[in-house]
């Protein structure tokens, strides 16, 4: 069994944005907040390029966009358009998968395409674990400090937003490679954006937001953010070979699964407390 992937091509011009291209059972409904994201992505400050950029947010109630972002080529008026490719997937496929860089590197765009789009699959299984010799391997060549602040203060509920003019591909490929598997499937981000409108948990922008965004650190705020359990069990894990526990952290419920339980299981004590008042 294999999970369809829907796609879509918009290019956001100086008359707006448009969908120049789509596979086949892109719904109409779905070419509407196509174009709302590409105009909520936000106006490019002057002087500012995106080679390359990438998103994961909500698309609808039940699916997810993974939103490949770049300059298009400019026709004479001084406007550079901005391409959009979507990959839609349901929220169950994505909960399985949960790395939009995976789902990126497997399906890259043909900025070139017009008319109809094929729709791509992926087989239904989850990814390859995580490997611990990797995980040293990017922690030793990355901004350690940073990548474990950052993936400990997003477990925490905060948020981070790097102020760069260009995309942060790789820092921001790092830090989801070293959130546990629920956590990085819930949370969403922007490797380069031009507003936080359309609601990151992680993303990198050419200018700061005004007001600063509520419970959000800059990079420097993550590097010196306290250190936790997990941050300091991941590190321990990569540091002893402990692949083992490497899986058991990648494991770990996010807050959300523990609230979810948590209702369930008060749900069910007044269920029994009912039925045992009714009985009596």
């Amino acid at each position: 069994m294999s999970l369809s992937i829907h796609q879509a091509i918009a290019i956001r011009s100086a008359n707006g944005p448009r969908v120049v291209a789509e596979s086949v059972a892109f719904l109409s409904a779905w070419q509407e907040r196509a174009l709302q994201i590409s105009a909520k992505y936000g106006q490019r400050p002057p002087g500012v390029v995106c080679p390359f950029a990438l998103m994961a947010i909500d698309f609808d109630t039940a699916h997810m966009a993974v939103v490949r972002i770049a300059d298009g080529t400019s026709h004479g008026d001084g406007f550079v358009p901005l391409r959009f490719h979507f990959l839609i997937v349901s929220k169950t496929t994505y909960d399985l998968l949960g790395d939009p860089f995976a789902l990126s590197d497997r399906f890259p765009p043909d900025w070139n395409a017009t008319g109809e789009l094929p729709t791509p699959e992926w087989p239904a299984e989850p990814l390859p674990p995580r490997k611990v010799e990797d995980v040293m391997a990017l922690l030793k060549a990355g901004d350690m400090p940073l990548l474990l602040g950052a993936t400990q203060a997003l477990l925490d509920g905060g948020s981070l937003l790097l102020i760069e003019d260009i995309p942060q591909n790789e820092m921001l490929r790092s830090v989801w490679q070293l959130l546990p598997d629920r956590s990085r499937a819930e949370l969403r981000m922007a490797t380069f954006a031009f507003s936080g409108e359309l609601g990151f948990h992680a993303w990198a922008m050419p200018k700061p937001s005004e007001p600063w965004p509520e419970r959000t650190l800059s990079a420097d705020q993550a590097r010196d953010y306290p250190e936790g359990r997990y941050e300091l069990a991941l590190q321990v894990a990569a540091e002893g070979g402990l692949q083992a526990e490497l899986d058991r952290l990648f494991a770990r419920r996010s807050s959300k699964d523990v609230l979810k339980l948590a209702a369930s299981m008060v749900a069910f004590a007044l269920v029994v407390a009912l039925i045992g008042k009714f009985l009596l």
